[in-house]
C-alpha cells in the first residue's frame, strides 16, 4: 500500500488528551508521589535551620607525590587509578 507522506497525520485520541493542558494536569495529579518505576516517593524538605553564621573547619592536605588530578572529573586520585595520559592530560579509570 502506498503512503502519502504529505497528508496530515492523525493521532490517537489518548495522545490528544494528554497534550491538552487539562490532560497534562490530570496525569500529573495521578502520578504525584510516584517515581518512574511506580514506587511511592516521600517529598524531600530541606532543613529549616539557619547555618549562615556557622564556620566549617577543614584541614586541607596538598596533593601528594603518589596522587594526580583527573583532567575530566577533577578529583584527586591515587596514581594506581591512572588509566592513561591523553595530550598531556591525566585521566582516571572511571572517566576512561
Amino acid at each position: 500500500m502506498a503512503t502519502d507522506y504529505d497528508a496530515p497525520r492523525r493521532r490517537a485520541e489518548d495522545e490528544i488528551e494528554t497534550d491538552s493542558l487539562e490532560g497534562l494536569k490530570a496525569s500529573e495529579n495521578a502520578n504525584s508521589g510516584m517515581d518512574d518505576d511506580g514506587e511511592f516517593v516521600e517529598p524531600f524538605e530541606p532543613p529549616t535551620v539557619d547555618l549562615t553564621g556557622e564556620e566549617l573547619n577543614v584541614t586541607v592536605v596538598p596533593r601528594q607525590e603518589n596522587e594526580f588530578t583527573c583532567s575530566v572529573c577533577f578529583l584527586v586520585q591515587s596514581k594506581k587509578r591512572l588509566s592513561h595520559e591523553e595530550d598531556g592530560q591525566l585521566i582516571c579509570r572511571d572517566c576512561a
